[in-house]
């Protein structure tokens, strides 16, 4: 059966649920192939506008396994007319255990937004405000911040080592292979190591990649610059949105750029402008500085892990500096 036709089975259904005759062929059609049920239940999502976040752990196959099992202990005697035939028998218990499908489809519907198993040849992990950790075929370790979205080939480790980030930020453990290097495919970026920890952030102004350890190769894609840079651990590279400029730079070891990992925020006599920074990217929130003058303070404090109002009330009293917060919005001066 084609894609066109595939996709036709599952529109006429979520346009008509209660349609016995589009129910029956979409029943024929996930029984099919095992990996129907995740095509439809990625679409169904799409249709309903339901969230799809991150949980790398869940066993699909496991759970497909059991709805099986669950259909195959659904009573047989459903027959009430005791002269039916052996046919009509068997089509009311396929009838029964159809409408069973449905509710432990919906049911399966729930865990698998969890873990995103769409169409094509990625297989999808996307956070909304939690954390998440992905363990690659390979035994690299994907680390996924908040508001993320990473999407890795089905055929990760076999024949490639291929992930993308369409946005937000995760750092990368890649385990060595110098048969198969491992490329990240960011907006207009493209990252490739053998073996190394990185961390790549994909925001709207462009794409950010910090080498923890081992050497990393970042380089525009497809606008005809062809530059590129090699990053060493410390090294931080900005690659501008529809550019073509690369502006590098080098962090000392106490550096708040994976305190979205840590959890833990750092500063060694950093200036208020740097502090602001830095709180805005951890807590997701907008810090202004009114008073241009307060830039000259300095701030040698660390926070692990505390909420933004009980920083917020160290610094004032730290840094005889005053603070607001409200709706989203920190203001100092």
């Amino acid at each position: 059966m084609n894609k066109k036709t595939d996709i036709d089975i599952v529109i006429r259904y979520l346009e008509d649920p209660d349609n016995e005759q589009h129910k029956q062929q979409l029943n024929d059609w996930i029984q099919q192939d095992t990996a129907n049920l995740d095509i439809f239940l990625d679409m169904k999502a799409m249709w309903q506008g339901d969230p799809l976040p991150a949980a790398s752990a869940f066993d699909t196959q496991n759970q497909w396994l059991q709805l099986n099992a669950t259909l195959e202990t659904l009573p047989s005697a459903t027959i009430s007319a005791p002269a039916a035939t052996t046919a009509s028998r068997n089509t009311r218990v396929f009838q029964m255990k159809a409408r069973y499908w449905w509710a432990a489809a919906a049911v399966l519907a729930i865990g698998l937004t969890w873990t995103w198993l769409g169409p094509g040849s990625y297989k999808t992990i996307t956070t909304a405000q939690n954390l998440d950790s992905l363990h690659l075929p390979d035994g690299s370790m994907v680390y996924i911040n908040a508001h993320s979205t990473v999407r890795y080939s089905r055929t990760f480790g076999k024949d490639n080592r291929h992930i993308k980030i369409d946005k937000g930020e995760a750092f990368f453990d890649v385990v060595k292979n110098d048969a198969l290097p491992f490329t990240v495919d960011a907006p207009d970026v493209e990252v490739e190591v053998l073996g190394t920890a990185f961390n790549v952030k994909a925001a709207k102004a462009g794409v950010k990649v910090f080498v923890q350890s081992g050497k990393v190769s970042a380089a525009y894609k497809s606008n005809g610059s062809g530059k590129k840079v090699i990053l060493t651990p410390g090294q931080e590279a900005s690659l501008a949105r529809h550019g073509n400029t690369i502006d590098t730079r080098f962090y000392k070891k106490n550096n708040n750029i994976l305190a979205w990992k840590t959890r833990c925020l750092t500063f060694d006599d950093a200036p208020l402008n740097e502090v602001a920074a830095a709180l805005s990217d951890f807590y997701n929130v907008q810090v202004n500085i009114s008073n241009q003058q307060l830039n000259d303070k300095k701030l040698l404090a660390t926070f692990p892990n505390m909420p933004l109002e009980e920083v917020l009330d160290i610094m004032r009293k730290t840094l005889q500096i005053n603070i607001t917060y409200k709706d989203n919005l920190v203001e100092i001066y």
